[in-house]
């Protein structure tokens, strides 16, 4: 296969919705024998080996492998960690006849140790037909990715949005924040919390903001965090006892009113971690001294009250 052929197939791949992975790719190889695409990984044995050393942390795969069992749980993984699901099976259906296609789950590895700089993790996303097309179910479709805590998140609200309705991607949570100016910025937060559906942000958000170093959140190196920051998503804001090891958040500025045309729609607050010890952290090759804040959103009214977006810089 040409590489130009394989980068089209991957780049389709990369951004397809859950249906076309498995009805173009998945039920075409295990129905019809078509071969699985060139260059891709084939019955690779992902459950046994450490994604740290077999992938691209800067690159997706896609492997085709026979499936992990539950029964797996027990005997799977490696020296350093091993797959743990997070997401369990969600139907797919066509968006044409409503016909159940198949199911996917999601994974993330789960490391043994978890050091203090944990801010990204291997997630796996995995495709399977259904009984009736694959009754032996043999072989199933992984993506795997190594994300950030928020993109996790980003991924779990798709998996979990239960409407009929699927909803537009400019309509669920962001991972990184916005850049523009301060007043676009300041208004981009407060209608993403307006926009949400429930009072409550979903149950695997980052409720504990306020009690983790920051480095156990966002990657330093990372240039879109450098950029952009990273959203967190909170139903509460920080209490008066707070900390973790390594510091605590400190109230910098009080409520700021954010208007709009229509007047004032939200606050923000900003807060600073103070760290026990000032540490260094490299940057572009050079070690340096970082100043960590939050910049904490809610609405003016008195809904959504328990919904709070902080932007991490």
């Amino acid at each position: 296969m040409e590489v130009s052929a394989y980068d089209r197939i991957k780049a389709e791949l990369l951004n397809a919705e859950d249906e076309v992975i498995i009805s173009r790719y998945l039920k075409r190889m295990i129905v019809n024998g078509d071969s699985w695409p060139a260059n891709f990984i084939e019955d690779a044995n992902v459950f046994n080996k450490n994604p740290y050393v077999e992938f691209d942390s800067d690159s997706t795969s896609f492997v085709i492998v026979k499936p992990r069992t539950e029964a797996c749980g027990k005997t799977d993984g490696c020296e350093s960690g091993c797959w743990r699901i997070i997401g369990r099976d969600k139907l797919i259906k066509s968006k044409a006849t409503g016909k159940i296609l198949g199911f996917k789950k999601i994974l993330k590895f789960c490391k043994k140790t978890k050091p203090r700089e944990y801010k990204r993790s291997w997630v796996m996303e995995e495709y399977r037909l259904t009984n009736n097309l694959n009754w032996k179910q043999d072989h199933v479709i992984c993506k795997i990715r190594f994300l950030f805590e928020a993109e996790i998140s980003f991924l779990l609200t798709k998996h979990f949005y239960t409407t009929s309705k699927s909803p537009l991607r400019n309509e669920l949570l962001p991972a990184y924040g916005f850049y523009s100016n301060e007043q676009e910025n300041d208004e981009f937060y407060c209608v993403k919390i307006m926009s949400s559906e429930g009072n409550d942000w979903p149950s695997y958000v980052t409720n504990n903001v306020y009690c983790l170093h920051p480095l156990e959140l966002v990657d330093p190196q990372d240039e879109k965090f450098q950029r952009f920051g990273i959203c967190i998503f909170a139903n509460k804001t920080k209490a008066i006892r707070d900390k973790c090891d390594g510091g605590y958040w400190k109230l910098l500025r009080h409520d700021r009113p954010i208007k709009a045309e229509f007047g004032t729609i939200g606050y923000k607050r900003l807060f600073e971690f103070c760290e026990t010890e000032k540490e260094e952290y490299a940057r572009n090759g050079k070690d340096v001294k970082v100043t960590w804040t939050i910049e904490e959103y809610r609405l003016s009214k008195n809904v959504k009250r328990n919904r709070f977006l902080c932007v991490i810089r």
